[in-house]
């Protein structure tokens, strides 16, 4: 299956380590571009990490955050914009990363996830007693979701991100 971008945004959905902003930066600079991440304007909006956002307001908060973020999104063009992981978990957000773009859904194996991330401290939904067990229903609950959303969907284990990048171009 291929996606038409011509005069519109591209959104890239996956689970955290998938490569959403890795990838969304390097198809910006070859389509010159602009790139935006969800998260990241989350987290310049509070100037608190996502963690720190977590800990302070919670995850309902947090998800309406991403939810605001979407709506603010709304008309723009040109533009790659790598989403939260967990912003799949919200109804109301599917037809909003819908109508700024093709969704790539951009996946890895369980396997890949952990070395990608396992380790990092900056991962709420990883800060668990258990994160290989956290990410194992984590991933089960929101794979339909990612389907559901997606275009089209693309594996990413074992591919650096500029081969996932010729993948999402091809």
């Amino acid at each position: 299956m291929s996606i038409v971008i011509a005069g519109r945004s591209l959104v890239l959905v996956g689970f955290m380590g998938s490569g959403k902003s890795s990838v969304g930066r390097e198809l910006a600079k070859r389509w010159n571009f602009r790139f935006v991440d969800t998260d990241t304007m989350i987290r310049h909006k509070y100037d608190l990490s996502i963690p720190d956002i977590f800990a302070k307001h919670g995850e309902d908060f947090f998800r309406e955050q991403e939810y605001q973020v979407l709506v603010r999104l709304r008309g723009i063009s040109s533009t790659v914009i790598a989403t939260g992981g967990g912003i799949v978990t919200q109804p109301r957000n599917l037809p909003l990363l819908r109508a700024l773009g093709p969704v790539v859904w951009l996946c890895a194996d369980q396997t890949t996830i952990l070395d990608r991330v396992g380790k990092s401290t900056h991962r709420p939904m990883l800060n668990q007693a258990n994160p290989e067990e956290s990410v194992t229903r984590l991933l089960k609950e929101r794979a339909p979701l990612y389907h559901q959303a997606a275009d089209l969907r693309i594996e990413t284990s074992g591919l650096t991100h500029r081969e996932v990048a010729d993948r999402v171009v091809s």
